[in-house]
């Protein structure tokens, strides 16, 4: 199963623009030691469309030697991908790596390369497979109705990165006659009814590992009414930072690197001119987020 609280990991650069490993495996150690289940790279949040393909198969490579066994593997693809290739990359160095596969407009060509790795013996035992599932979100209007009329594809998925409307999701999961497990996304927006209509685990910032990591954990094991409290504490900073895409970028990457005492870099993508209020505006949030941190540390009852 995939569970847990399973971070996707910024991209930090050094000041001639470089992809910063030495940062990367700072912030991976950082999100094991707070209660992570296992880590993602290359989603939205971390710039992965940013990202040179070698840039990615290095990530990849450093990251999968240097993760401890039994932590889980995610790694979002982009449509121009060979995920084959990216499996293998990681499964020189472990026994399981788990895929999440974007769906564009058109859905053909991702459908047919899960297709091409679960007919590919080397590969199809050791691949977990998940479709990220985010109409609005990303340029595509697929959601999980459409899998039952692919009963070929549904029977090779393993789990779901969903980023949309619980409600229309719950009805979505309902129909399609098999269990998945369930991700959420957009840094625990809506966490706790996500949970309410079974989701196993959550993909946050890095910085939000430890908080969300003590409400999973509180849900699971039956303190609902302490899950709840503890994400109302949590839900000022994740809806400040889903003001938009960039936002969630910005500030969880410099939460992050204060925390971790990385000099910042300016990102790759183009971003909104941060002016002369974004470091005020990171101290005020950062000092919300170390409450956070103080809250996720009390010992559950």
């Amino acid at each position: 199963m995939i569970r847990g609280v399973i971070p996707v990991l910024y991209s930090f650069y050094d000041k001639s623009g470089a992809l910063d490993l030495d940062a990367h495996m700072r912030q991976l150690e950082w999100a094991l030691a707070q209660q992570a289940t296992g880590v993602t790279l290359l989603g939205l949040a971390s710039e992965g469309a940013a990202l040179t393909q070698d840039e990615r198969r290095r990530v990849i490579a450093k990251t999968a030697s240097h993760l401890p066994a039994g932590k889980l593997l995610v790694i979002t693809t982009r449509l121009d991908d060979n995920l084959g290739e990216l499996a293998r990359i990681a499964l020189e160095a472990r026994d399981e790596v788990g895929l999440i596969v974007q769906i564009g407009r058109d859905p053909a060509p991702s459908m047919r390369q899960i297709l091409e790795v679960s007919a590919d013996r080397s590969l199809a035992a050791r691949v977990k497979l998940g479709l990220q599932l985010a109409p609005g979100l990303i340029d595509t209007a697929f959601s999980a109705a459409g899998l039952v009329e692919l009963p070929d594809i549904l029977q090779r998925l393993s789990f779901l990165k969903a980023e949309y409307n619980s409600l229309a999701l719950e009805a979505h999961l309902r129909v399609l006659g098999k269990r998945l497990d369930l991700l959420v996304g957009k840094n625990g927006q809506n966490l706790i009814d996500y949970l309410r209509i079974g989701a196993t685990g959550v993909i946050p910032g890095t910085e939000m590992t430890e908080p969300l990591a003590s409400i999973v954990s509180d849900w699971m094991e039956g303190r609902h009414d302490r899950a709840t409290q503890r994400y109302g504490a949590a839900a000022p900073y994740i809806d400040f930072a889903m003001q938009d895409l960039d936002t969630v970028i910005d500030v969880g990457r410099a939460v992050t690197a204060r925390a971790l005492g990385i000099a910042q870099v300016a990102g790759r993508r183009l971003a909104p001119a941060q002016g002369d209020a974004f470091e005020p505006a990171i101290d005020f949030w950062f000092a919300r987020w170390d409450a956070m941190q103080q809250d996720a540390r009390v010992s559950a009852p």
